[in-house]
């Protein structure tokens, strides 16, 4: 009657007023409403709000932008919405750009296990 629940990703927001530097190490999913300026790794999905900038190369298995990314990702799947803007190098298995969305840069058609076992070698 009253199973073990499934874990759930833990989520970490980085609200509108923070600013935040250096190399960033999520265990689940995060929600960028702020500014990083640096590298983020996340087991789980990473959204990055209309109001949200990363300048920096980012690890998840997902990656939504609505705001601003440049830099590198390496990820299963990008979205970018509407507003988003992503100048740099994408290496994931698929991508989609709605209608008003930005990509500057170039789409590397690269499954995430082989991108995150390179990117883990060079740290």
């Amino acid at each position: 009657m009253f199973g073990q629940k499934k874990p759930v990703n833990p989520l970490s927001f980085i609200a509108q007023e923070c600013h935040l530097t250096g190399k960033l190490i999520f265990s689940g999913d995060v929600l960028i409403a702020g500014h990083i300026s640096g590298d983020i790794q996340a087991q789980g999905n990473v959204t990055i709000e209309p109001s949200g900038t990363v300048e920096g190369d980012i690890l998840c298995r997902e990656l939504m932008v609505a705001g601003q990314l440049s830099g590198e990702a390496r990820c299963k799947k990008i979205t970018l919405h509407d507003q988003g803007v992503f100048e740099g190098d994408a290496f994931c298995e698929n991508i989609e750009i709605l209608d008003g969305g930005q990509f500057l840069g170039y789409r590397h058609r690269d499954p995430l296990s082989t991108t995150a076992a390179t990117h883990h070698s060079k740290t």
